[in-house]
This record gives structure tokens, C-alpha cells and sequence, in this order.
């Protein structure tokens, strides 16, 4: 490992202990405001991808109707938008029409043709269009027939184009003469949808629904640290140390015997006792008692430091008691209060 992929790693780590750190210090308050304030995303974030799939579902409707001049139905889409490139691919938008054929012609060498190019200028000639549109080699001209049609039947075209300005046509085609068949009893009606939003309300709903579902991650963590803290009682720092303190003490128990209840002599004699006689010019001398005194244990004047359990420390005053602020160890050596 090189050092500068140890110095990353060191910082990696010491920004998780530091985020870690954070989290351990999160009161049950403000762990609430947070579970609040991730909920509230979560409903945020879902109901703004909501509105991005219907606006990516939502078509933009068209109609137009048969031309006698032209013998055939001719309409100017305007303009579809969209994020694709040239060619067909998966960005590109969906157009349908849905054609109601009900005065068709009457004899079988018939078939429906619709056309979609991409022009500026859908009141030129397009026909010279419509020949390339039939060899199928650019995507920007594009051709669908129905061979069989049934009067009175709806038959749907499925397209999908490029972004541009775009013309359709739709007629019937003689397939004996080679023409477009001009009948004057055709008709026909066409309805059309495209779905220029797709790609890109699709793609926010999408980017959305992920930050969404980021949120509902960060409730459901919030959601189990209050869980816990309400499990094991809103204790402070201070309290959780000396209860873990207290508790080492009671479970080493007394450092000492008991001491002893009885006498510490044997049972005087059960005889008389014998007479002694003391000449009377001598007196006999009082026995000395020697007492043999304890010098008391040197009373400490200062406060010492006691660890307690997660790398906390409580400060033992001269007198035996315990001051109830928890302290930790600098790297120095010293002891400052615990900011909790």
C-alpha cells in the first residue's frame, strides 16, 4: 500500500469514527426530529416521482380528417421533443395513430399506408419522401401498410421517432394501378398520440423515486435508535457511567474478613486463687500497660480519577464522594468534562 493510499484509508476510517461519534451523541429529541424529518422526505421525494411518471404518461392527443384534394389524410404534428439521437433507440418517442376506416374502396387490391417524415415544410410535395420512406433505410422517413381492411374497423400504427418536426400521412394505395387510390367515396379519420415526455419525465421519476427510497432507508435507521433508546430508558451519559461504576464495585464485594465477635482470651479459672504473701517492707511495683497506637492511614487532599466503562472517567473528591460529571482523557494526559 502506498502512502497516499494509506493517508485515504486513514481518513476514511476517521471520518466514519467521527460519523459514528455523532450518532452515539444524537439526544432522543433530536433523533425524533430527524425520524420526522426523513418521513416527511420519503412522502416528498415519492409524491414528486409520481408526478414525473404521469407527466411521462400522459400523451399529447391529435386528430385530422381525409382530404378529397389530396386523397388522403395529411396532418403537421408540430414539433416532438426528447433526449434521443439520431436513429433508432431506446429514447426515442412512441407515436401512434389509430385510423377508423369507414368508406374504404370496395375492390380487394387495396391497403392502408402511413407515412412519417420528418420535414419542416409539411405543405410541399412529399412524395419523393414517401418513395425513400418505403426502402426503410432512414430512420427519419418510416412507412407501415395494412394489407386486409374491414370497413368500419380501427387500425392502429405504432412509430417511434427522433426529436424534429415531423408530417404524417395516411391513404390508400392501388396496388393494380401502382397510385394512391381516388375514389371519391373514400374516407377515413385518424386519431394520433405521442409521448414526447416519456424519456425525460420517466428519467426524474425515476432519479426521485431512488432519493426516496435513500430517505426511507435513513427513517427506518432513525426509526430503530429511538426504538432502542426508549427500550433501554432515556438515560444521560453521567447516570449510565456511575451506574457502571457503582455496579463493578458492588460485584467485587468487601476486600476484608469480618471481624471477630467473640473474646480474644481464654475462660478465667475455675479454682481459688492462691494466696501470696508480699513482705511489708516491699511494695510491689504497678505494671506498665504498653499500648501500642495505629498511626492513622494520610488522608488524601487530592481528587484522584476512576475509569468507568466506555473509556470514561469519574472523579473521586478527598472525601470519598464522587463529583456526578463524567470526564474523559486527553492525549496529554489530562481530564476535561464529557460535552454530551
Amino acid at each position: 500500500m502506498t502512502d497516499e493510499e494509506a493517508v485515504t484509508a486513514s481518513e476514511k476510517i476517521t471520518t466514519d469514527a467521527d460519523q459514528e461519534e455523532i450518532e452515539e451523541i444524537l439526544t432522543l429529541d433530536q433523533r425524533k426530529e430527524e425520524l420526522k424529518k426523513s418521513r416527511w422526505n420519503v412522502f416528498l421525494w415519492l409524491g414528486i416521482a409520481v408526478l414525473m411518471f404521469t407527466f411521462a404518461l400522459f400523451p399529447m392527443p391529435f386528430s385530422a380528417g381525409y382530404d378529397d384534394f389530396t386523397h388522403s389524410v395529411e396532418k403537421d404534428i408540430g414539433f416532438v421533443w426528447g433526449p434521443s439521437l439520431p436513429g433508432d433507440d431506446l429514447f426515442d418517442a412512441p407515436l401512434h395513430l389509430e385510423v377508423l376506416i369507414s368508406s374504404p374502396p370496395t375492390h380487394s387490391e387495396i391497403r392502408l399506408d402511413a407515412y412519417v417524415i420528418k420535414q419542416n415544410n409539411c405543405q410541399q410535395n412529399l412524395g419523393v419522401f414517401t418513395e425513400e420512406a418505403k426502402l426503410g433505410t432512414n430512420h427519419a422517413y418510416q412507412y407501415q401498410s395494412i394489407d386486409t381492411l374491414i370497413e368500419d374497423e380501427e387500425y392502429t400504427f405504432k412509430f417511434s421517432v427522433d426529436p424534429g418536426q415531423y408530417c404524417v400521412i395516411i391513404q390508400y394505395f392501388n396496388e393494380t394501378s401502382g397510385e394512391v387510390d381516388k375514389t371519391s367515396s373514400n374516407d377515413m379519420s385518424v386519431k394520433g398520440k405521442m409521448w414526447p415526455n416519456q424519456v425525460i419525465g420517466g428519467i426524474f421519476g425515476i432519479i426521485c423515486l431512488s432519493l426516496s427510497a435513500f430517505a426511507f432507508i435513513g427513517a427506518q435507521k432513525h426509526g430503530a435508535h429511538v426504538k432502542s433508546i426508549l427500550e433501554n430508558g432515556d438515560e444521560s451519559t453521567e447516570d449510565k457511567v456511575l451506574a457502571s461504576l457503582t455496579g463493578a464495585r458492588v460485584a467485587a464485594g468487601p476486600t476484608g474478613a469480618p471481624p471477630s465477635a467473640g473474646p480474644t482470651g481464654g475462660p478465667p479459672s475455675a479454682g481459688p486463687p492462691e494466696a501470696v504473701e508480699v513482705p511489708v517492707a516491699q511494695t510491689p511495683a504497678e505494671p506498665v500497660e504498653e499500648i501500642t497506637q495505629t498511626a492513622p492511614e494520610p488522608v488524601s487532599s487530592e481528587a484522584i480519577f476512576e475509569p468507568a466503562e466506555g473509556g470514561y472517567f469519574f472523579k473521586k473528591l478527598p472525601d470519598g464522594t464522587y463529583e456526578q460529571t463524567v470526564y474523559v482523557q486527553n492525549a496529554d494526559g489530562s481530564y476535561t468534562p464529557h460535552e454530551g
